[in-house]
């Protein structure tokens, strides 16, 4: 499926994709599929980092306006994407739900639906009885209400990203693994290749799908990309002795059952900003998001990387293993554990086999950056997906190859355009 980079060489495809997660491989498997010669590289491991870290939600519901008309088309890529790789996906669409229980989070819910409704979502805002009709075993005290969507849904990570790559290099798209791009090239003013631990190869164009790693990609470019990364956590538990419905359930905790009865348990809407260089160069862009989520972050001043690494790409190149993998936030797991037991008593002890975390990359706007750079032709991004990446990668997938193919999409992706942080 995959080779491993150890050779000095030119090469020449068509395109060049930069980063192994979902939205470079789902961008690779679509350009491949329209007979494109696709080379995908990736510093580590397919879905190493972010792509086989998230919680495996696909969700339209909450998405920022300018994400809603490209969630429900991934959505119906999403629906029959089992079937085109091939694959089971443990795709399950029985909906995406939130537990309300304050009053404010219960006047945002009802102010949420018409705006679902408005692009064609079947949102509503649940009585406390009819989420204990939907949710078998629920029981917790204290519930107002729920906002729930039925046409979301969830898959399981690993095995996406695993099927994408199988269908990618079925079709002639080549995955080089543990090889890393030390330097896109230009020349007039337009993508023209790039340098990799295997040499030289040129490329009509360059698609950087690097997740937090892509600014550091730009800089050397003069294409300002202002992302920062925040750390989440999630755990697995061993199997339930019950059956839940198999959904995304935000509440107290935020989880979803694997079809072995396990859980991916999280705490809901929490995340850790670790502070570093680039939090002083582009904080000021973000003091509008912080403050419209406080109290969602915290902040750390620690060593969250297991392996001290300090982000700096040149001296991570040079790392056997490639991939991120920092410290998880255990007492916050600790806190989703308990608060599951008081949402779902019937469940018996719960134990977690094992936890981990993953680095979002966040944009200031928190929505993300797809499509063609405006100071350098033939250079594509696709990144910054700001904690939705997952579900959306189907559509950025195809958006890319949309525009590498014909020029452009039939899709909007104005908002999102890459010069709307130029400085």
């Amino acid at each position: 499926m995959a080779t491993r980079g150890n050779q000095d060489s030119v090469d020449k495809v068509d395109v060049v994709v930069i980063g192994g997660g979902i939205i470079g491989m789902a961008t690779a498997w679509n350009l491949a599929k329209r007979n494109k010669r696709v080379k995908l590289f990736e510093k580590g491991r397919v879905a190493g980092e972010q792509s086989s870290r998230n919680w495996g939600s696909i969700r339209s519901q909450r998405r920022p306006p300018a994400e809603f008309p490209l969630m429900l088309e991934s959505v119906r890529i999403w629906e029959t994407l089992e079937s085109e790789l091939n694959a089971d996906l443990d795709w399950r669409q029985e909906g995406h739900i939130r537990l309300c229980y304050d009053d404010k989070l219960l006047e945002w819910a009802d102010t949420w639906v018409p705006i679902g409704r408005e692009h064609g979502l079947d949102t509503r805002v649940l009585a406390p009885s009819e989420c204990r009709k939907l949710l078998p075993h629920y029981s917790a005290k204290g519930l107002l209400g729920a906002l729930y969507t039925s046409t979301d849904g969830c898959a399981e990570p690993k095995k996406v990203m695993t099927a994408l790559a199988r269908s990618a290099s079925q079709f002639s798209a080549q995955i080089i693994e543990h090889c890393a791009v030390l330097e896109i090239l230009t020349k007039n003013g337009m993508a023209s290749g790039v340098i990799s631990e295997q040499g030289e190869t040129r490329a009509d164009a360059i698609i950087v799908c690097g997740g937090v790693w892509t600014s550091r990609l730009l800089k050397p470019l003069g294409v300002h990309h202002p992302s920062l990364w925040v750390r989440a956590s999630a755990a697995r538990t061993e199997p339930l002795n019950i059956d839940l419905r198999k959904l995304v359930s935000w509440g107290q905790c935020a989880f979803r059952q694997r079809p072995d009865k396990s859980l991916t348990l999280a705490v809901a809407e929490h995340g850790c900003h670790d502070v570093m260089l680039d939090s002083f160069r582009y904080g000021a862009s973000y003091l509008n998001l912080a403050w419209q989520n406080r109290g969602l972050f915290r902040f750390s001043l620690g060593k969250p990387l297991s392996d001290d690494l300090k982000g700096r790409f040149e001296d991570f190149a040079r790392e056997e293993n490639r991939m991120l993998d920092p410290v998880p936030d255990h007492a916050a797991l600790e806190r989703a554990r308990k608060s599951f037991a008081i949402e779902y008593p019937d469940a018996q002890s719960l134990h977690l086999t094992r936890s981990w975390a993953g680095w979002i990359d966040y944009m200031p706007d928190g929505i993300p950056v797809l499509g063609e750079s405006s100071n350098i032709s033939g250079l594509f991004i696709g990144a910054g997906f700001s904690g939705g990446g997952f579900g959306m990668g189907p559509i950025s997938g195809k958006i890319l190859s949309d525009l590498v193919c014909d020029g452009q999409t039939p899709h909007p992706i104005q908002q999102l355009d890459p010069s709307r942080f130029q400085v």
